[in-house]
């Protein structure tokens, strides 16, 4: 019973965001980002906005619903 319970747990938990899935959490892909701002390899100012928006898009089910739907702007139109 316990196995059931754990396979219906993951089948409903959200599928990991690119980003999470390939730097393991968005905390590491913006300490990253932080790290090449701080090098000079990417823009402060210009990179500052795109990790919010960024960081918007991975915890307020925009990626969820890219998911479901396929496209990110129709979650705001509901």
């Amino acid at each position: 019973m316990l196995g059931r319970v754990q396979r219906l747990e993951q089948a409903r938990a959200p599928a990991l965001s690119p980003i999470a899935r390939d730097y393991g959490s968005f905390d590491a892909f913006a300490a990253e980002c932080e790290a090449k701002m701080a090098a000079g390899e990417l823009d402060r100012q210009d990179f500052t906005v795109v990790l919010y928006c960024l960081s918007r898009w991975e915890t307020d089910g925009t990626w969820g619903a890219w998911q479901r739907r396929g496209q990110v702007w129709e979650h705001g139109r509901r």
